[in-house]
């Protein structure tokens, strides 16, 4: 019976053995568990692994006694003794369980501090950082908006130099005396141009050489058509120089250089030398003041109806004006051009009172005491 009962002791020592190396290495297992540790530790994280350690030896040691009193009481049933080994094991579990997870929420919380001091000092920088993305973004929108401008300028003027806008007609309004081709010609402006390129000042400068130019315009009828409005300077009196005629307007433009007389007074006695008698050119500055004096002159024998019959005026002194009337057969002595009206009735008087008879008249003596005398031609 000894033998026997030794040999059953064994067989149970081995058995309480390996539900001991089981436990153990269930413990061990559950030591070596990995840690959740955030990189800078705190103390009260030291505190609980501390606490945690302090635990697990005291229940290490309650283990062993438990497991050297069962080795020691009476022989119990197999499978009580398993079951209370699982319900150890089951019980360790739950609480290794339980403070891996106080381990795991402190750890949270320390990495949740962590994180908040990182976030905190990180939107410190991203306002410098999102200072570059503004900069950024707006140097983006300028660039691309700069080459969106830049390709529609370049199509538009592509599209702008196209054969399409070539000019295929030209258009002259408003001339009398100068004939469209002239004008044309003078403009520069070829067909088959585009209409873009031509310059409206240089085309204005080119026709105003014709002395007979006073203004122009150019305008662009789109998309192949040009309008070239004038206005002329039309004469109004004439210089007799060297068997030829120089024809001027009001303003002392010399127009034009012919031989063909016109149905306009003739002015004599100016001033402005004959080198200068060219066309575009004007008078000089006396014979211009003398020409304004001359224009009141006839505009007073037009509101009196007798401007068609002067056909010459003497403009030497400026004090005594001569007007030629040829169909009356009679030069009268005017004076300067003040008092024109009543100077212009006594006129008419003595034109009617002496019809077919040569001779002067004179209205540039004192109209109030002496009037106006003819004098017949002996």
């Amino acid at each position: 019976m000894t033998r026997k009962t030794k040999e059953n002791n064994k067989k149970r020592n081995t058995k309480d053995e390996m539900t001991l190396d089981l436990d153990k290495e269930i413990i061990i297992g559950i030591k070596t568990l990995p840690e959740k540790t955030a990189p800078n530790k705190s103390k009260k994280k030291k505190k609980t692994i501390e606490k945690n350690e302090y635990n697990k030896k005291s229940k290490e040691k309650n283990y062993n006694t438990k497991s050297k009193t069962k080795t020691k009481s009476k022989v119990k049933p197999k499978n009580n003794q398993f079951k209370t080994t699982k319900k150890n094991t089951q019980k360790n579990k739950k609480q290794n369980n339980n403070e891996q997870e106080i381990e795991f929420e402190l750890n949270l919380g320390i990495e949740d501090e962590n994180i908040k001091k990182k976030n905190f000092k990180k939107k410190k920088t991203t306002k410098q950082q999102e200072l570059a993305k503004k900069k950024r973004k707006a140097v983006f929108r300028i660039v691309k908006y700069t080459t969106l401008v830049a390709i529609l300028i370049g199509g538009g003027i592509y599209f702008l130099l196209s054969p399409y806008f070539n000019v295929t007609e030209i258009n002259v309004l408003g001339n009398e005396k100068i004939p469209k081709e002239e004008i044309i010609s003078l403009s520069g402006i070829t067909l088959n141009e585009n209409t873009f390129k031509i310059q409206g000042n240089q085309v204005q400068q080119n026709i105003k050489q014709n002395a007979y130019i006073e203004k122009v315009s150019v305008k662009r009828k789109l998309p192949n058509a040009i309008e070239i409005s004038v206005q002329e300077r039309k004469p109004t009196f004439m210089l007799s120089f060297a068997n030829a005629y120089v024809y001027l307007n009001n303003q002392g433009y010399m127009l034009e250089i012919s031989k063909t007389e016109l149905n306009v007074p003739t002015i004599t006695g100016f001033l402005t030398k004959e080198e200068d008698l060219h066309e575009g050119n004007r008078l000089c500055s006396e014979d211009l003041v003398r020409l304004g004096q001359a224009l009141q002159i006839m505009k007073s024998a037009e509101s009196n109806g007798i401007s068609n019959l002067i056909t010459k005026i003497n403009i030497e002194n400026k004090q005594d004006y001569l007007l030629e009337l040829k169909s009356e057969k009679k030069t009268v002595h005017i004076g300067d051009s003040s008092n024109l009206s009543t100077k212009m009735l006594y006129i008419i008087s003595i034109l009617n009172e002496n019809k077919g008879i040569e001779g002067e008249i004179f209205v540039n003596t004192d109209l109030n005491s002496k009037g106006a005398v003819f004098r017949k031609k002996i």
